[in-house]
């Protein structure tokens, strides 16, 4: 770090206290400049922050197949008399699995939810044919490996509430660029009450086909049910 010269300034009988003012604040402001790269923002200092996080939770039935078997020989004279029995059964369990992923927005600011740094290549496929038939890339760019995120976008509204919007965003790598896209048209947006866990995708929330791919509840087997939560607190 690189010494900050602040003008000398000397007060005589003479001197303006205003235009003392003045420079003492110029001299402040050069050296946060310094300091900082940047002036300090006082009001994004005092902005809350919101933790939000999205929760997959998925619940099924696993069957479990047994096979018990018992027997014993009865020898007599000049014979033996082999008996038993066997015992099949099929059994069912509950199943449930549970995660989540989280970030940190500050009121009115935006934040990323990185949820794939690289997806499966039958991934890659879909993401590339959406964006090809939206318009987002020309036909003949070519996907090497896509990472999927949201971003995700918080407001403090009145009454405990927070409105947060989700926009499904991917990046890509392909032979001669990378970049990321934004599906902007296939954003959600929610309010929801502060602390309280909201299905996405509910009834009263619809959610885009490409937010339930990035979010991986896009497939669902007829054994099992995923179901999304979004929960906003204010910190």
């Amino acid at each position: 770090m690189r010494p900050v010269a602040i003008p000398n300034m000397k007060m005589n009988q003479q001197s303006d206290p205003r235009k003392l003012a003045h420079s003492l604040a110029l001299a402040i402001f050069a050296a946060t400049m310094l300091v900082c790269g940047r002036p300090l923002d006082l009001h994004s200092q005092g902005r809350q922050q919101i933790k939000v996080l999205v929760e997959s939770q998925q619940s099924g039935n696993q069957s479990q197949e047994t096979v018990q078997g018992s027997g014993s020989v009865i020898i007599r004279r000049g014979s033996a008399q082999p008996s038993g029995r066997l015992r099949a059964g099929d059994g069912q369990t509950s199943v449930q699995r549970s995660t989540g992923i989280f970030t940190l927005v500050q009121d009115g600011g935006e934040s990323i939810l990185t949820v794939a740094t690289r997806v499966p290549y039958n991934q890659i496929v879909f993401y590339r044919d959406y964006a090809t038939g939206t318009g987002y890339i020309a036909s003949s760019v070519a996907f090497n490996e896509v990472g999927t995120s949201l971003k995700v976008s918080a407001v403090i509204l009145p009454g405990n509430q927070v409105k947060v919007r989700l926009t499904p965003r991917i990046s890509y790598f392909s032979p001669d660029r990378y970049g990321a896209i934004d599906f902007t048209e296939a954003s959600t947006e929610l309010i929801v009450p502060n602390g309280q866990p909201v299905s996405l995708g509910g009834s009263t929330t619809t959610m885009h086909e490409i937010t339930r791919q990035i979010l991986g509840s896009a497939d669902r087997s007829n054994t099992s049910e995923t179901s999304l939560l979004l929960t906003a607190t204010i910190q």
